[in-house]
């Protein structure tokens, strides 16, 4: 008697719950909503050979791969690299200046002004050890 009802009460349990369980959504769904709300425009999904799921996301400054076991829902990996420069002049900084505006014009490597850190010689001190 007592399992009999107990059988009854699990299956009621279960056929209510089930709903419930299908509505919420799953990890790969969680981070690919994420990474839409972080603005990455291209996402595709795939498999790895591990058969792990595999999230590629791009958007106009990064890419970004995203590696999920999808029976733990573990994120396994997340690396992301900066894109390259599109080579128009819309908002990129001038890379010609490579110390960033921090050394005034007389540090180059030449022997004419004081401010030099290196002289014609390539090294940082006066000897010629370098």
């Amino acid at each position: 008697m007592h399992r009999r009802l107990f059988i009854t009460g699990l299956t009621a349990v279960m056929l209510t719950a089930s709903p419930a369980l299908a509505q919420t959504p799953s990890v790969v769904d969680q981070v690919i909503a994420q990474l839409k709300s972080q603005g990455y425009t291209k996402i595709t999904m795939g498999r790895t050979f591990l058969g792990r799921t595999r999230i590629v996301a791009q958007n106009d400054e990064m890419r970004r791969e995203i590696i999920i076991n999808p029976a733990t829902g573990e994120v396994l990996r997340d690396y992301w690299e900066v894109e390259e420069d599109d080579h128009d002049d819309d908002d990129d900084r001038d890379r010609s200046d490579r110390d960033h505006g921090d050394r005034d014009d007389d540090d180059e490597n030449d022997d004419e002004g004081d401010d030099d850190e290196r002289d014609d010689r390539g090294g940082r001190d006066d000897d010629d050890d370098d």
